[in-house]
């Protein structure tokens, strides 16, 4: 072990995202496997779930939420977010549209409050 060095074990916001969004795919279809390089595939296997119903109970999961409404904010505010892995970045626009989707789902059904800063950016966009 390097003394003096901070070990630096946390994912960028984009990849920690795509990795949870992994995980909710293998909770409502344990049996799956999916191609973790697969990213934009994922990301419309999710949508589908999302379509089919199957995610509701991620849509109340506060911390998937919280993840979710965190990477937003973060591109909300033009914070740069270093993507390492190279399947994620290849995809980041379908990972961010995923990120989307499920959030703006999860406040129209009422599972969520809507961010007063995404609210008030909704608000700048009309």
């Amino acid at each position: 072990m390097d003394s003096g060095k901070k070990f630096e074990s946390q994912l960028d916001l984009l990849t920690a995202w795509e990795l949870m969004a992994i995980n909710v795919l293998l909770a409502v279809e344990p049996q799956a496997e999916f191609d973790v390089n697969a990213v934009q595939a994922n990301m419309l296997a999710l949508i589908e779930k999302l379509d089919g119903g199957q995610l509701n109970p991620a849509l109340t999961d506060p911390g998937f939420m919280r993840k979710t409404e965190d990477l937003l904010l973060a591109l909300l505010h033009g914070d740069r977010i270093e993507v390492t892995n190279p399947a994620v970045y290849a995809a980041r626009q379908a990972v961010l549209a995923a990120a989307q989707v499920i959030y703006n789902q999860a406040v129209a059904r009422g599972l969520w409050r809507v961010h007063p800063e995404i609210e008030a950016a909704k608000g700048q966009a009309a």
